[in-house]
């Protein structure tokens, strides 16, 4: 295994040092109905983008409106009642109907002479997938198909001026970048203590459709500089092992996260054994950190473990306790609701929400109370 990561690493030192941005491409114009006959004299077949014959068809865009279902979709074209019925019958094994939305395209394949039957009927579930109706065979095939996706792998960098998110996004960076950097270093680094001048470096995909900017995919490699420290994490996936190590081969994974939340919260209480209770108006020993954050913000679970107590509380609010193991478990106070499922005896994994940010029980405003108990 050591060898395999050894020369994974050296190629993705490589390619960090080839590698630059050209930004990202504009998303494609939506058409609300458009009709494009193509001509017939081709010599060659000829395709649409989503694969699809159009020679001798004239195609046609459409957007669904609002209350538009896949029965008046068929409407359109002229199928009669017991047709809709039949194709409506056979297509719910793989067309969701609820999943039919306004705003949705969808594209008619109409043949260019006197009959003008209907060959295909396309129904794009995302620019990626999409759903067809085809009528070119014997009998109506109904599948389910993808556009190519191509990857082309780019750096980003930066230094720290307020939180990792506003970096990135003031670069034009995704926010889910954002999201999986702090993922990836959630064992190492704690992000609600970042300071100005901490950095980072990052070598990611970006996926494309044509020539369509389309999403990030894995992060290959990333260095993160907090407080003077270098941190660097590189993806490696080989015969079942799969996620992020240091360049001595360690996991960067660890048992508990750092934080119970994704992004930066700020801290408006931390330990102490003699705090100045706003309510209560004494001191008294606060045994735990307050996160002060908006109410709902979602609330994950700092490792893996089996929930003990998930119920309101008295003084606590809802409070969620977790057991990882013989040595550590948690508890979070204060929430304004839990995560569906979550109830005493449900197992959880790390970074699963298990609820969200509320001032239930006795709270001046929203925040998590979070405590960590070790042997006790």
């Amino acid at each position: 295994m050591r060898t395999s990561f050894f020369w994974g690493v050296l190629l993705i030192f490589f390619m960090w040092g080839c590698i630059s941005d050209t930004g990202d491409n504009a998303p494609e114009q939506q058409q609300e109905s458009v009709s494009t006959t193509v001509d017939t004299a081709a010599s060659t077949p000829t395709f649409d983008k989503f694969g699809i014959p159009t020679d001798s068809v004239e195609v046609q865009d459409y957007i669904v409106k609002r209350n538009e279902s896949l029965y008046l979709i068929l409407d359109k074209f002229d199928f009669s009642p017991q047709e809709i019925y039949s194709i409506t019958q056979e297509a719910g094994d793989i067309i969701d109907f609820n999943q039919i939305k306004p705003g949705q395209k969808y594209r008619a394949y109409i043949s260019a002479d006197s009959t003008k039957d209907v060959s295909h009927i396309l129904l794009q579930n995302n620019p990626l997938e999409y759903v067809v109706l085809d009528w070119q065979q014997d009998s109506l095939q109904i599948y389910k198909a993808a556009r190519p996706l191509t990857s082309k792998t780019v750096a980003a960098y930066g230094k720290i001026e307020n939180s990792l998110y506003q970096t990135i996004s003031s670069q034009g960076g995704s926010r889910l970048l954002a999201n999986r950097m702090a993922n990836i270093f959630a064992w190492q680094i704690n992000f609600f203590g970042l300071r100005p001048g901490d950095s980072f470096k990052v070598l990611y995909e970006k996926h494309f459709i044509g020539d369509n900017y389309y999403g990030i995919g894995d992060v290959k490699v990333a260095k993160f500089t907090h407080r003077g420290e270098i941190y660097r994490a590189y993806k490696f996936e080989h015969e079942g092992v799969d996620g992020y190590f240091t360049e001595d081969g360690e996991s960067v994974q660890k048992a508990l996260l750092q934080a119970p939340f994704k992004f930066s919260q700020r801290v408006s209480s931390n330990f102490s054994r003699s705090r100045y209770h706003p309510i209560l108006k004494k001191r008294v020993p606060h045994t735990g950190v307050d996160y002060a954050a908006p109410p709902g913000t979602p609330i994950l679970a700092v490792g893996d473990g089996t929930v003990t107590e998930a119920r309101y509380r008295g003084a606590n609010g809802n409070i969620v306790k977790i057991t990882h193991n013989s040595t550590y478990r948690t508890a979070y106070l204060h929430l304004r609701g839990f995560a569906r499922g979550i109830r005493p005896g449900v197992k959880v994994e790390q970074g699963e929400v298990i609820g969200y940010v509320g001032s239930t029980g006795r709270a001046t405003g929203p925040h998590l109370h979070y405590s960590l108990y070790k042997n006790d």
